[in-house]
């Protein structure tokens, strides 16, 4: 991982992985999220089914980085791999949603806490799947 990013482990018995950023998504940056996705779920040494996604640290998404990380999405749909995005704040719903990430993803996929979003992962939560 990148700086200002972190995997914070090899994943758990569901093939989850935990993945925190330390930055706004900004067009200056959003390759960097996306080739660090797609480089953590091509290196794990087994399948991830879903990543969770820490937003803590996220400020923001601007339009650029929005259809970046839409794109991706699209992409780890169609390899079998669910994106959650936890500790989202007001602010980040806000962004989330002004440029259709939130539709993208879908609500059930956001949560304001992690253990919220663990909880959903690891108990297989209606609308936790890999599928959209």
């Amino acid at each position: 991982m990148g700086r200002g990013s972190r995997d914070t482990g090899q994943g758990d018995r569901t093939g989850a992985h935990h993945l925190s950023f330390q930055f706004g998504f900004i067009y200056a940056n959003a390759n960097r999220f996306t080739d660090e996705v797609r480089g953590l779920v091509e290196r794990a040494p087994t399948k991830v089914h879903c990543l969770i996604v820490d937003a803590g640290a996220i400020t923001d998404i601007d339009y650029s980085a929005a259809q970046s990380i839409r794109d991706l999405f699209d992409d780890l749909a169609a390899k079998g791999v669910g994106v959650v995005f936890a500790r989202v704040s007001p602010y980040l719903r806000s962004d989330m949603d002004r440029h259709n990430v939130t539709a993208a993803i879908g609500d059930a996929r956001i949560f304001t806490t992690l253990h919220e979003a663990i909880a959903a992962v690891r108990g297989g939560a209606p609308g936790i799947s890999a599928e959209r």
